[in-house]
């Protein structure tokens, strides 16, 4: 959460001000809240890394708006292992990726308008609808021993790591992300999200805006992500996101 509030503090406000600036010759625009208007995201959020996941948004004159994401979330206890063999290292007691696809319907409200010699406008937002979550297991390989003394490597499960299905085994690092895709489940749910919008107005109708805000999903079932905790059915996320389109 802090670093969601410093991305917040040092990417969305110089941007704002900076939309603030007036150009020396006025022109009458239509409000870019009362324009269709279609857009690409890359986002970051409070329960993944830098690189949280990927939205389009599409809107509509009515102010409403459908948007896709599709989004990592990771516990907020997930640590790197201190130990490593040949330099790679993997997650200590992860057991599941779990990846959010999120359709949406939702409404904006103009907060502040753009002023007729462009600049910045202000919307808030709010949307609903259903979460698809996909818990995947999260592979790493290992080095074991079979039961005629030979020294083997393979990759499986953590699961399968920590349980000891294979004699004298070591964790030697962090599987491929596509192993285990055939073993992937998808659990429904549900999730609500509001947010704010800064749109700044660039060259040709095209536009750059920041939207940050908070997302409750709630699971059908509890999801579990690490070893030995209790796994959970909601999870809340703070974002960032930042989407580059165009209006019409």
């Amino acid at each position: 959460m802090r670093r969601f509030f410093f991305l917040w503090v040092i990417l969305g406000v110089p941007l704002f001000m900076m939309g603030q600036r007036k150009s020396a010759t006025p022109q009458k625009k239509e409000s870019q809240a009362q324009s269709s208007s279609w857009g690409f995201g890359v986002n970051t959020n409070t329960n993944s890394g830098i690189l949280g996941g990927f939205s389009f948004l599409k809107t509509f004159k009515n102010r409403s708006f459908v948007n896709f994401d599709l989004t990592n979330t990771k516990d907020y206890r997930e640590f790197d292992s201190p130990f490593s063999y040949n330099g790679k290292t993997y997650v200590e007691g992860k057991l599941n990726y779990l990846l959010n696809f999120r359709p949406e319907y939702g409404r904006q409200w103009g907060l502040l308008k753009q002023s007729s010699d462009g600049g910045t406008s202000l919307n808030g937002r709010i949307a609903t609808g259903p979460t698809i979550g996909i818990q995947k297991p999260y592979f790493v390989d290992i080095v074991y021993t079979d039961a005629g003394g030979k020294t083997l490597s393979t990759s499986v499960p953590m699961a399968k790591a920590l349980d000891n299905s294979y004699n004298k085994s070591i964790i030697s690092g962090e599987g491929s992300f596509f192993s285990g895709l055939s073993e992937a489940k998808f659990i429904p749910g549900w999730h609500l999200k509001t947010a704010l919008e800064f749109k700044f107005e660039t060259l040709k109708q095209n536009y750059l805006s920041l939207e940050t805000g908070f997302i409750v999903d709630y699971f059908s079932q509890p999801v579990e992500i690490l070893n030995q905790t209790t796994p959970r059915s909601v999870y809340t996320t703070g974002y960032v996101t930042f989407f580059f389109g165009k209006s019409k």
